[in-house]
Order: structure tokens, then C-alpha cells, then sequence
């Protein structure tokens, strides 16, 4: 199933940016100019959550790619070297592994 998304015309948002900040509070807004969209709103809570979700899974294909390397060589890496590998690649994973 396809989502429905908010949009708001570029003309509207430059003249009522008040009723753009109503409605990035109940979601993304897709900003339209002459019905062809050209950026998304969204709330700094969304924009935070997404840039964690995008370096998590970052973070998991690059521990695929290690652990699929030594599994070609047939070694095994423990969860703390794993991470150790990931902060040296400049990936901080926290407590997620």
C-alpha cells in the first residue's frame, strides 16, 4: 500500500511557513512547485531519528562486509573487535553490538 504524504506548494509555504510548521508536525511535507516536488519538510525529532537509522544500517552493511570477508577466509571476529574494526572505519556503534 502505497503512503499518503502532505504537500504544500512552494507559493504557500512562502506565505503561510506557519502552516508548513503545523503540518511537519504530523509528518513529512513534500514541497511542490508547479506540482513537481522539490523538497521535504520534516521536524528535527524525524531528521534526527532518520540520520541514527541511516548510520545504524551503515554500521550493519559494513559489519556484513567484514563478516563476510572472514568468513571467506574462515575466521571468526568477536562483537568487541567487530566494533574496534567499525571505529577505526570511523563507524560508532555504541551498545548496538
Amino acid at each position: 500500500m502505497h503512503e499518503l504524504y502532505q504537500t504544500i506548494s512552494a507559493s504557500d509555504l512562502k506565505s503561510n511557513t506557519n502552516e508548513a510548521f503545523e503540518l511537519v508536525e504530523k509528518g513529512p511535507v513534500i514541497v511542490l512547485s508547479r506540482a513537481t516536488p522539490k523538497a521535504v519538510l520534516v521536524s528535527p525529532d524525524e531528521w534526527n531519528r532518520i540520520a541514527r537509522r541511516l548510520k545504524m544500517l551503515e554500521a550493519l552493511q559494513e559489519a556484513q562486509r567484514i563478516e563476510a570477508k572472514n568468513d571467506a577466509n574462515g575466521s571468526w571476529v568477536s562483537g568487541v573487535e567487530m566494533k574496534e574494526r567499525l571505529a577505526q572505519r570511523g563507524v560508532n556503534v555504541g551498545s548496538a553490538l
